[in-house]
């Protein structure tokens, strides 16, 4: 009988050894199908829908098909693609829930939120505002509505002195404003230190050297920008930007304004 009953314990527990083997099995097997199936969902193109908002008259306005078209170079698969106008009624109640305040500007909607996809279009500037992913382009030249402004249209003002026929010319710094730090102008003149208009300039923003160059507020748009300035000029009272700072250009010719100097530093004569 004891024997009997020894075994039966021995049945007993080997079946529960067995039946716990196969639930951790089972456990384990299911895992692992759980967590392929998540890679291979994850692995899936992320399916968005997106919607460029333009301002409708703005030919100088950056182009947000340019981030468009970096958001199609993702792991995602663009089930609609549409542009509407700011002003437009679907422009318009887009712009209303989601409280965009400036365009270009992109709508995603869908599966924005999936993996990578999320952290790289979050990295393109995208904030979640309700059931979308926002992104207001930061780059000028857009069109701010809180205002109804275009922001990031500089007036360039090139001063000279006519009394410096071999300085140089001012207008070289157009390109590094283009080029460097993507200013978009929208006008430029040039002023001649000698004039009555040019010794008001020179007594409005104490300069004390020519050429140089003046640019409107709306350089404040350009961040990279800004931060350069503070190495080689000033930002006065009225917002305009003024280069100080010649010898930053390397061995440029201008005029001392304070003594009437001309510098000619000697890598320039050489």
């Amino acid at each position: 009988m004891n024997k009997q009953l020894t075994y039966a314990a021995g049945y007993v527990l080997l079946g529960g050894a067995l039946l716990l083997g196969v639930v951790l099995t089972w456990n384990a097997r299911t895992t692992i199908d759980q967590r392929v199936t998540e890679q291979e969902e994850a692995a899936k193109p992320a399916e968005i829908e997106v919607t460029l908002i333009v301002p409708s008259s703005c030919e100088r306005c950056i182009d947000g098909n340019i981030l468009v078209k970096e958001i199609e170079k993702q792991n995602v698969r663009l089930l609609s693609s549409q542009t509407v106008l700011s002003d437009s009624e679907e422009g318009s109640a887009l712009i209303e829930t989601y409280g965009i305040t400036r365009v270009p500007a992109i709508v995603i909607q869908g599966e924005y939120d999936k993996g990578i996809v999320k952290e790289t279009l979050e990295a393109l500037g995208g904030t979640q505002q309700d059931d979308a992913l926002v992104i207001e382009l930061l780059l000028p030249v857009y069109l701010d509505l809180t205002n109804n402004e275009m922001v990031g249209l500089v007036d360039v003002t090139y001063i000279t002195d006519s009394s410096c026929s071999d300085c140089y010319d001012p207008t070289q710094h157009k390109a590094i404003l283009e080029n460097n730090f993507g200013l978009t102008v929208q006008s430029e003149r040039t002023v001649d230190t000698q004039s009555t208009e040019g010794r008001a300039l020179v007594e409005q923003y104490a300069l004390k050297q020519a050429p140089t160059v003046l640019l409107s507020s709306q350089a404040l748009a350009y961040q990279r920008l800004v931060k350069a300035w503070q190495e080689v000029g000033t930002q006065e009272e009225d917002g305009t930007f003024v280069f100080r700072k010649n010898a930053a250009l390397g061995p440029v010719i201008y005029k001392n304004l304070e003594t009437g100097e001309t510098i000619r530093p000697e890598t320039s004569e050489e």
